[in-house]
């Protein structure tokens, strides 16, 4: 038997509808989503309510946030200065006891012991050749009185001292006649600031 052709099959195709009288085809039913799309949907709507909420919770404490994450940084490098949002530069002890902080004496790294009962700042004799002061050129003509006795010192004017975000300029020191552990960091810095304290095992520097 031949395939149908002519108008009756055009329209057929075109309309779904047979010539012997049938009805269309219904369309199929609206499909549901799967239970299993239905609990991701929800999973990821709880992801970002609970995102949210920890955000909102963050932002209501970031103070004290904040200076959880100092004083963690502080016990990790204890030498690292952290800035407060005053502008004050706080250091923890060291495991010794003693506060060190590392800083840039005229743009190179120098890490100094900070000793409140040294009279100036004294730099060792290596920092002072890192920083650019040259032994030869330097003049050697004062005394200090030290634990370990009486020691000859150069005077020298540091031009740039950075502590921190406190920066300090002209700056009197010495270089160290004697080999030194660390470079002290004493009054003649110290007193350039509004003030410093120790409490709870932290140093804090004031601009």
């Amino acid at each position: 038997m031949s395939a149908e052709r002519g108008p009756w099959s055009r329209l057929r195709r075109e309309t779904g509808w047979h010539r012997l009288g049938s009805s269309p085809q219904p369309p199929p039913p609206p499909r549901k989503p799967a239970p299993g799309a239905l609990l991701r949907r929800l999973r990821h709507a709880a992801i970002w309510l609970a995102l949210a909420g920890i955000l909102a919770i963050g932002y209501s404490y970031r103070f004290e946030l904040t200076d959880l994450v100092n004083r963690l940084g502080g016990e990790i490098v204890p030498y690292a200065a952290v800035t407060t949002e005053d502008g004050a530069v706080r250091v923890r002890a060291h495991r010794d006891g003693h506060f060190y902080i590392d800083s840039r004496v005229n743009g190179a790294e120098v890490r100094f012991l900070i000793d409140t009962g040294a009279s100036l700042v004294a730099l060792s004799p290596d920092d002072a050749e890192r920083i650019g002061f040259n032994r030869s050129e330097l003049n050697f003509s004062q005394r200090l009185h030290t634990a370990g006795g009486i020691v000859r010192a150069a005077p020298v004017v540091i031009r740039s001292l950075e502590l921190g975000d406190i920066r300090l300029s002209n700056v009197r020191a010495v270089v160290n006649g004697e080999r030194l552990p660390h470079s002290l960091l004493g009054i003649t810095a110290l007193e350039r600031l509004s003030g410093y304290e120790v409490r709870d095992g932290t140093l804090t520097l004031r601009p």
